[in-house]
């Protein structure tokens, strides 16, 4: 079996459940050196010891995200028991499902603050180690970040954003040999449904005959780190919604105005 990350060092965020717990079980195969970050230490650690388990080394750090200066200190304290950083996997995120005009003020500074600031901040604090070893930041997207959907709106803006930071973070650091890759999952079987905040009267559960497993995500994911892509588009919705919206806009918005209606 090819193991491209034997003995690498990687810090991976959103570790304790859905495609971070299937990353780090992925990744454990490999025999890499992992500091699993989460927000639920129960969780987290039960990651940790099936990484263990699995023949790998895990380290894990319980901590939240959206709280100001967490990304620095989140990549210090990786930096301090690893002694250096191979890999930056910004898998933590949470979503919101409300029309965009009922979104309390105060949920969109924490929305973007988890989605986007925090993983803007981590990325900047780990440049330096990652540029000593030509290493690899994989940022967790969505493919809802090509184009804004009703009712997940102010979800949809943040990965957007993520998008555009990636495309520059790539072009900027790849002279400092610090590769970037833009992973944009489609509906994913996880517990991101049920950690939802919701406002409105919309359904907490979404039914779909595409829906892929974590465990699925999570391998392509770790292939396309192997082969350092720029970009890994996952599900067929996905890519087909991609596809519709660069050929025929109007087509889209006339559908998605049609659902909502």
């Amino acid at each position: 079996m090819e193991r491209p990350f034997a003995g690498k060092r990687i810090l991976l965020t959103g570790a304790s459940s859905g495609i971070g717990r299937a990353l780090a079980h992925e990744l454990a195969c490999h025999g890499c050196e992992l500091f699993l970050a989460g927000r639920d230490a129960l969780r987290l650690a039960e990651t940790a010891a099936a990484v263990r388990a699995a023949g790998g080394r895990a380290r894990a750090c319980s901590i939240e995200l959206g709280e100001s200066g967490a990304g620095e200190r989140l990549v210090d304290r990786a930096l301090a028991e690893m002694g250096a950083l191979d890999v930056l996997v910004n898998n933590a995120a949470y979503g919101v499902t409300a029309n965009l005009a009922d979104v309390p003020g105060e949920e969109f500074e924490r929305l973007f603050a988890v989605n986007l600031f925090a993983i803007v901040a981590a990325t900047r604090r780990a440049l330096p180690a990652l540029r000593r070893v030509r290493g690899l930041v994989v940022n967790v997207g969505s493919v809802v970040g090509r184009r804004g959907l009703p009712t997940i709106g102010a979800y949809c803006m943040t990965k957007a954003a993520l998008g555009s930071f990636s495309e520059a973070l790539r072009a900027e650091e790849a002279r400092h040999g610090v590769h970037v890759l833009q992973v944009e999952p489609g509906m994913t079987a996880t517990r991101f449904g049920e950690n939802r905040r919701i406002y409105g009267d919309h359904p907490r559960h979404y039914r779909s005959a595409f829906t892929l497993s974590a465990e699925v995500v999570a391998r392509r994911i770790v292939h396309a780190m192997a082969r350092r892509r720029d970009r890994l588009v996952l599900g067929l919705p996905g890519r087909l919604m991609v596809l519709v919206n660069g050929l025929a806009p109007w087509l889209m918005n006339r559908l998605l105005a049609r659902k909502t209606s």
